[in-house]
């Protein structure tokens, strides 16, 4: 290392003026409040936007749950009307004479005879 000279002092650069860097810090710390209150925003109403959309996707499911509901009753309350029925054939009952047990529900063979049976006068 004889044969090196030694490194001359480097220029310091000088400070800015207090006031000037201040006044920067100042501006840099506003416009960062700024930027930090505009995410807060749009982070809300992304938030906000993802519990409306929860919210519909819920009340769906809820719909569809109350629909299932509905058709599970209906069709309990078939299949308990039709085991009644068939005991009732089994035993050697007949239906009691209601109207649907007395006229037919669908038409005759022809096509003629309009639902619920009756002589066809006055439903044409």
């Amino acid at each position: 290392m004889a044969g090196r000279r030694p490194s001359s002092p480097k220029p310091r650069r000088k400070a800015a003026p207090p006031a000037r860097s201040v006044r920067q810090l100042e501006r840099a710390l506003a416009e960062a409040r700024k930027t930090l209150e505009a995410e807060r925003q749009r982070h809300a109403r992304q938030l906000e936007a993802v519990r409306r959309k929860a919210d519909r996707q819920l009340a769906s499911v809820v719909r569809e749950i109350t629909a299932l509901r509905h058709h599970q009753a209906r069709a309990e309350d078939l299949a308990r009307r039709l085991a009644d029925c068939e005991a009732r054939r089994e035993a050697g009952r007949e239906p009691p004479a209601t109207t649907a047990a007395i006229l037919p529900l669908t038409r005759d063979p022809d096509g003629e005879e309009p639902l619920g049976g009756g002589s066809g006068q006055g439903n044409r």
